[in-house]
């Protein structure tokens, strides 16, 4: 029977209150125990038939005792065979709920992974995208620039650099080693 951690938790708080209450009711038996007295009236007078009475009601009010005793015995046994059972039934309902908080702790982080992982691959996807219009751009420029450089170096009358190009590399998104590296990757020059 598959529980959830509520309803494990109101069980345990059940159990609780029920080991608390039968502690209580032992606590209460055993001084109620300790309680238990004889009352013994001593006869006025040393006849025969009063030491008889003495005798006979000592006898039933002993009687009346030792059953008063045995009472609570029973039921101070029946207690503690109950608040092992009880107590054992509330750890186990405990172990229940550390086992699913677990579970569910875990199966947040597998979660959390499961999105993040998800979320890294189209941002590095993202990065590789923009990287490749960067460098079509780039070669767009240089392009450009090899076109004009002529002109310019005639209109200069000398050699003319219209852009330097000190920048080899634009940035890449790579999966490595359960991971990603943010790498530099050389400029195709050769593409269109």
């Amino acid at each position: 029977m598959s529980q959830t951690i509520p309803e494990l938790q109101t069980e345990v708080r059940t159990l609780q209150a029920e080991i608390v209450t039968l502690r209580e009711s032992r606590e209460k038996l055993y001084k109620q125990r300790s309680l238990c007295r004889v009352a013994v009236i001593f006869p006025k007078n040393n006849t025969p038939e009063a030491i008889a009475e003495f005798h006979q009601q000592n006898a039933a009010f002993g009687e009346q005792w030792l059953q008063q005793l045995e009472e609570i015995d029973r039921e101070i046994r029946t207690l503690e065979k109950q608040l092992p059972q009880k107590q054992l039934l509330m750890e186990d309902k405990q172990a229940e709920i550390e086992k699913l908080q677990a579970e569910q702790h875990w199966q947040e982080i597998e979660n959390k992974i499961q999105n993040g992982e998800e979320r890294l691959q189209a941002q590095t996807r993202r990065i590789n995208q923009i990287a490749a219009q960067l460098e079509a751009e780039i070669r767009t420029l240089k392009a450009l620039s090899d076109e004009f450089s002529p002109s310019y170096a005639e209109w200069f009358q000398q050699p003319t650099q219209i852009v330097n190009f000190s920048a080899k590399t634009i940035p890449q998104a790579v999966a490595k080693n359960n991971g990603f590296v943010l790498e530099s990757k050389e400029i195709n020059w050769e593409e269109k």
